[in-house]
């Protein structure tokens, strides 16, 4: 049983922004695009003392070419007007 879904929420190229509750580093509400996914299972959380729990972890840019990588935690999908 896997312990987060099997499918990512977002995909390669899609519009998201970084949700308002995201810490300062991470740009909240800042619009970027999906540029690479990882999927972080539970043998690399027991590798990695850094990571919390499974989850997918994206590459996002940035409009000017700038790009950090973040848990799918911090992202929803941008609504335009």
């Amino acid at each position: 049983m896997s312990l987060y879904s099997s499918q990512q929420k977002f995909n390669h190229g899609e519009a998201v922004i970084i949700k308002e509750n995201a810490p300062s580093y991470l740009h909240p509400g800042e619009i970027c695009s999906i540029c690479s996914i990882l999927k972080i299972d539970l043998e690399d959380v027991k590798k990695n003392s850094s990571l919390i729990e499974p989850t997918w972890l994206y590459t996002v840019e940035f409009g000017d070419g700038s790009s950090i990588e973040l848990s799918e935690f911090f992202l929803e999908k941008y609504q335009q007007n």
